[in-house]
Protein backbone atom coordinates (compact mmCIF):
# COMPACT_ATOMS: atom_id res chain seq x y z
CA UNK A 1 0.00 0.00 0.00
CA UNK A 2 1.01 3.46 -0.77
CA UNK A 3 -1.63 5.70 0.43
CA UNK A 4 -3.93 5.14 3.66
CA UNK A 5 -7.47 7.70 3.49
CA UNK A 6 -9.46 7.17 6.87
CA UNK A 7 -12.52 8.96 7.60
CA UNK A 8 -12.79 10.74 11.24
CA UNK A 9 -16.42 10.23 12.80
CA UNK A 10 -17.07 7.15 13.47
CA UNK A 11 -14.07 5.43 12.32
CA UNK A 12 -10.56 6.70 13.28
CA UNK A 13 -12.19 8.25 16.48
CA UNK A 14 -13.65 6.87 19.34
CA UNK A 15 -17.17 7.88 20.55
CA UNK A 16 -15.32 10.50 23.03
CA UNK A 17 -14.15 12.03 19.42
CA UNK A 18 -9.95 10.94 20.52
CA UNK A 19 -7.61 9.20 18.43
CA UNK A 20 -6.24 6.26 20.68
CA UNK A 21 -2.69 6.46 21.26
CA UNK A 22 -2.50 2.64 19.80
CA UNK A 23 -3.97 4.42 16.35
CA UNK A 24 -1.49 7.11 16.56
CA UNK A 25 1.27 4.70 17.16
CA UNK A 26 0.29 2.50 14.29
CA UNK A 27 -0.39 5.14 11.53
CA UNK A 28 2.57 7.15 12.39
CA UNK A 29 4.81 3.64 12.15
CA UNK A 30 3.11 2.76 8.66
CA UNK A 31 3.77 6.25 7.32
CA UNK A 32 7.70 5.98 9.02
CA UNK A 33 8.11 2.14 8.43
CA UNK A 34 5.96 1.59 4.86
CA UNK A 35 6.80 5.25 3.70
CA UNK A 36 2.98 5.46 2.92
CA UNK A 37 1.06 8.70 2.82
CA UNK A 38 -1.45 9.51 5.49
CA UNK A 39 -4.52 11.34 4.34
CA UNK A 40 -7.63 12.29 6.59
CA UNK A 41 -10.89 12.43 4.55
CA UNK A 42 -14.24 14.37 6.30
CA UNK A 43 -17.26 16.30 6.73
CA UNK A 44 -15.21 18.55 9.22
CA UNK A 45 -13.58 21.77 8.79
CA UNK A 46 -9.78 22.13 8.52
CA UNK A 47 -9.35 23.73 12.16
CA UNK A 48 -11.43 20.88 13.30
CA UNK A 49 -9.27 17.93 11.35
CA UNK A 50 -6.28 19.36 12.80
CA UNK A 51 -6.93 19.54 16.34
CA UNK A 52 -8.24 16.11 16.29
CA UNK A 53 -5.35 14.45 14.52
CA UNK A 54 -2.01 17.14 15.54
CA UNK A 55 -0.33 14.11 16.77
CA UNK A 56 -0.40 12.28 13.25
CA UNK A 57 1.73 12.56 10.55
CA UNK A 58 -0.69 13.96 7.63
CA UNK A 59 0.20 15.75 4.55
CA UNK A 60 -3.03 15.97 2.94
CA UNK A 61 -6.30 16.57 4.21
CA UNK A 62 -9.97 16.23 2.36
CA UNK A 63 -12.68 18.46 4.37
CA UNK A 64 -16.06 19.27 3.63
CA UNK A 65 -16.64 15.85 2.45
CA UNK A 66 -14.06 16.91 -0.83
CA UNK A 67 -15.39 20.31 -1.20
CA UNK A 68 -11.57 21.27 0.04
CA UNK A 69 -8.24 19.77 -0.56
CA UNK A 70 -5.57 21.05 1.80
CA UNK A 71 -1.06 20.21 1.77
CA UNK A 72 -0.78 20.96 5.10
CA UNK A 73 -1.79 24.58 5.17
CA UNK A 74 -2.08 25.40 1.72
CA UNK A 75 -5.55 25.03 -0.15
CA UNK A 76 -4.86 23.47 -3.46
CA UNK A 77 -9.07 22.34 -4.29
CA UNK A 78 -12.35 24.05 -3.66
CA UNK A 79 -15.87 24.10 -4.94
CA UNK A 80 -18.78 25.24 -3.61
CA UNK A 81 -22.47 25.25 -4.45
CA UNK A 82 -23.68 27.50 -6.40
CA UNK A 83 -25.77 30.69 -4.67
CA UNK A 84 -29.04 30.73 -5.92
CA UNK A 85 -29.27 27.41 -5.18
CA UNK A 86 -27.70 27.72 -1.66
CA UNK A 87 -30.72 29.84 -1.01
CA UNK A 88 -33.17 28.11 -2.16
CA UNK A 89 -32.27 24.96 0.04
CA UNK A 90 -31.12 26.90 3.33
CA UNK A 91 -35.09 28.35 3.00
CA UNK A 92 -36.62 25.35 2.59
CA UNK A 93 -34.66 23.63 5.19
CA UNK A 94 -35.98 26.71 7.50
CA UNK A 95 -39.18 25.68 6.56
CA UNK A 96 -39.08 21.95 7.00
CA UNK A 97 -37.85 23.30 10.78
CA UNK A 98 -34.53 21.41 10.13
CA UNK A 99 -31.30 23.21 12.04
CA UNK A 100 -28.32 24.08 9.50
CA UNK A 101 -25.25 25.67 9.05
CA UNK A 102 -23.75 26.63 5.87
CA UNK A 103 -19.67 27.40 5.40
CA UNK A 104 -18.27 29.71 3.20
CA UNK A 105 -14.43 30.63 2.77
CA UNK A 106 -14.08 32.08 6.23
CA UNK A 107 -17.42 32.55 7.31
CA UNK A 108 -20.87 30.30 8.70
CA UNK A 109 -24.16 30.78 8.87
CA UNK A 110 -25.95 28.84 10.96
CA UNK A 111 -29.56 28.62 12.83
CA UNK A 112 -29.57 27.31 16.53
CA UNK A 113 -27.55 23.94 16.79
CA UNK A 114 -27.88 21.57 19.25
CA UNK A 115 -24.58 18.69 20.63
CA UNK A 116 -24.77 16.98 17.56
CA UNK A 117 -23.67 19.98 15.25
CA UNK A 118 -21.14 21.06 17.48
CA UNK A 119 -19.56 17.73 17.29
CA UNK A 120 -19.52 18.15 13.81
CA UNK A 121 -18.19 21.31 13.64
CA UNK A 122 -15.84 22.70 16.64
CA UNK A 123 -13.95 24.19 14.25
CA UNK A 124 -16.26 27.04 14.43
CA UNK A 125 -14.73 29.52 16.78
CA UNK A 126 -11.62 30.15 13.98
CA UNK A 127 -14.75 31.42 11.38
CA UNK A 128 -16.49 34.95 11.17
CA UNK A 129 -20.30 33.36 12.94
CA UNK A 130 -23.57 34.74 11.76
CA UNK A 131 -26.76 33.58 13.06
CA UNK A 132 -29.70 33.51 11.33
CA UNK A 133 -33.30 33.71 13.17
CA UNK A 134 -35.41 33.71 10.06
CA UNK A 135 -35.43 33.04 6.06
CA UNK A 136 -35.43 37.03 5.55
CA UNK A 137 -31.73 36.40 7.08
CA UNK A 138 -30.49 34.10 4.57
CA UNK A 139 -28.46 36.03 2.00
CA UNK A 140 -26.96 34.52 -1.01
CA UNK A 141 -23.54 33.22 -1.00
CA UNK A 142 -20.97 30.19 -2.65
CA UNK A 143 -21.36 27.77 0.37
CA UNK A 144 -18.97 24.82 0.53
CA UNK A 145 -20.95 22.59 2.38
CA UNK A 146 -24.22 22.98 4.24
CA UNK A 147 -25.17 20.70 6.94
CA UNK A 148 -28.80 19.79 8.33
CA UNK A 149 -29.36 18.47 11.47
CA UNK A 150 -32.83 16.89 12.05
CA UNK A 151 -35.44 14.08 12.17
CA UNK A 152 -35.15 11.55 9.49
CA UNK A 153 -38.62 12.51 8.26
CA UNK A 154 -37.66 16.23 7.96
CA UNK A 155 -34.36 15.23 6.29
CA UNK A 156 -35.50 12.98 3.51
CA UNK A 157 -38.22 15.10 2.65
CA UNK A 158 -35.28 17.96 2.05
CA UNK A 159 -32.86 15.25 0.56
CA UNK A 160 -36.05 14.36 -2.00
CA UNK A 161 -36.36 18.17 -2.97
CA UNK A 162 -32.83 19.24 -3.42
CA UNK A 163 -32.44 15.61 -5.33
CA UNK A 164 -35.21 16.51 -7.80
CA UNK A 165 -34.58 19.62 -8.03
CA UNK A 166 -31.03 19.90 -7.90
CA UNK A 167 -29.39 16.48 -8.10
CA UNK A 168 -27.33 17.50 -11.27
CA UNK A 169 -25.85 20.25 -9.54
CA UNK A 170 -24.83 18.78 -5.67
CA UNK A 171 -25.00 15.58 -4.04
CA UNK A 172 -26.48 14.86 -0.68
CA UNK A 173 -24.56 12.56 1.71
CA UNK A 174 -25.63 11.09 5.64
CA UNK A 175 -22.79 11.79 7.62
CA UNK A 176 -23.89 10.93 11.03
CA UNK A 177 -27.35 9.84 12.63
CA UNK A 178 -29.94 13.28 12.05
CA UNK A 179 -27.05 15.08 9.89
CA UNK A 180 -27.42 15.40 6.28
CA UNK A 181 -24.53 16.95 4.32
CA UNK A 182 -24.80 18.55 1.29
CA UNK A 183 -21.78 19.46 -1.39
CA UNK A 184 -21.27 20.21 -5.11
CA UNK A 185 -22.11 18.12 -7.95
CA UNK A 186 -18.30 17.81 -8.55
CA UNK A 187 -17.04 16.89 -4.95
CA UNK A 188 -16.92 13.86 -3.21
CA UNK A 189 -14.11 11.76 -0.74
CA UNK A 190 -13.58 9.76 -4.04
CA UNK A 191 -13.51 12.43 -6.29
CA UNK A 192 -10.83 14.40 -3.79
CA UNK A 193 -8.86 11.05 -2.84
CA UNK A 194 -8.59 10.58 -6.86
CA UNK A 195 -7.18 14.05 -6.62
CA UNK A 196 -4.21 13.28 -4.10
CA UNK A 197 -3.78 9.82 -5.89
CA UNK A 198 -3.05 11.78 -9.30
CA UNK A 199 -1.01 14.42 -7.31
CA UNK A 200 1.24 11.60 -5.81
CA UNK A 201 1.47 9.02 -8.63
CA UNK A 202 -0.30 6.33 -6.90
CA UNK A 203 -2.45 4.01 -8.23
CA UNK A 204 -5.60 3.14 -6.71
CA UNK A 205 -5.45 -0.45 -6.28
CA UNK A 206 -2.32 1.08 -4.00
CA UNK A 207 -4.92 2.39 -2.16
CA UNK A 208 -6.88 1.73 1.70
CA UNK A 209 -10.07 3.31 2.83
CA UNK A 210 -11.34 3.17 5.97
CA UNK A 211 -14.91 4.35 6.76
CA UNK A 212 -18.03 3.89 8.22
CA UNK A 213 -21.48 6.27 6.63
CA UNK A 214 -22.74 6.87 3.30
CA UNK A 215 -20.43 9.77 2.75
CA UNK A 216 -18.04 7.39 2.54
CA UNK A 217 -18.70 5.26 0.10
CA UNK A 218 -17.32 6.96 -2.85
CA UNK A 219 -13.77 6.61 -1.78
CA UNK A 220 -14.65 2.78 -0.33
CA UNK A 221 -15.77 1.94 -4.64
CA UNK A 222 -12.74 3.93 -5.90
CA UNK A 223 -9.84 2.49 -4.11
CA UNK A 224 -8.52 -0.93 -4.40
CA UNK A 225 -8.88 -2.22 -0.53
CA UNK A 226 -12.14 -0.28 1.06
CA UNK A 227 -12.32 -1.35 5.15
CA UNK A 228 -15.56 -1.01 6.83
CA UNK A 229 -16.09 -0.40 10.55
CA UNK A 230 -18.08 -2.69 12.64
CA UNK A 231 -20.28 0.20 13.81
CA UNK A 232 -20.84 1.07 10.26
CA UNK A 233 -24.35 1.77 8.23
CA UNK A 234 -26.26 -1.70 7.62
CA UNK A 235 -26.34 -0.79 4.07
CA UNK A 236 -22.68 -0.85 3.91
CA UNK A 237 -22.48 -4.00 5.40
CA UNK A 238 -24.08 -5.30 2.54
CA UNK A 239 -21.64 -4.37 0.61
CA UNK A 240 -18.40 -6.91 -0.36
CA UNK A 241 -15.74 -5.08 1.59
CA UNK A 242 -13.26 -5.32 4.03
CA UNK A 243 -14.10 -5.53 7.58
CA UNK A 244 -12.90 -4.68 10.95
CA UNK A 245 -13.38 -3.71 14.19
CA UNK A 246 -15.50 -0.83 15.37
CA UNK A 247 -14.21 2.68 16.07
CA UNK A 248 -14.41 1.79 19.97
CA UNK A 249 -11.91 -0.81 19.95
CA UNK A 250 -8.88 0.68 17.44
CA UNK A 251 -10.62 -0.64 14.72
CA UNK A 252 -8.48 1.25 11.87
CA UNK A 253 -4.62 0.47 13.87
CA UNK A 254 -5.78 -3.33 14.50
CA UNK A 255 -6.47 -3.83 10.43
CA UNK A 256 -3.09 -1.62 9.89
CA UNK A 257 -1.30 -3.41 12.24
CA UNK A 258 -2.01 -7.04 10.92
CA UNK A 259 -2.15 -6.60 7.57
CA UNK A 260 -0.08 -3.92 6.36
CA UNK A 261 2.54 -3.71 9.46
CA UNK A 262 2.67 -7.13 9.71
CA UNK A 263 2.47 -8.79 6.15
Amino acid sequence: MKLIVTDLDGTLLSDEKKVSEYNIEILNRAVKEKEIELVVASGRDIYSIKNLTKDLKIKYYICFNGAKIYNDDKLIYKEAIDEKICEDILKKGMELNLKFSATSENEIHYTKMDNEYTRLENGKDKLKSFYLKSKEDIKQRNFEKIVFVGLEVELTQLRNYVEKKYGNKVNTFYSGSGVLDIVNKKCSKGTAVEEIATLLNIDKSKIIAFGDNENDISMLELVGHPVIMENSREDLKKKKYYKTVSNNNDGVGKYINDNILNK
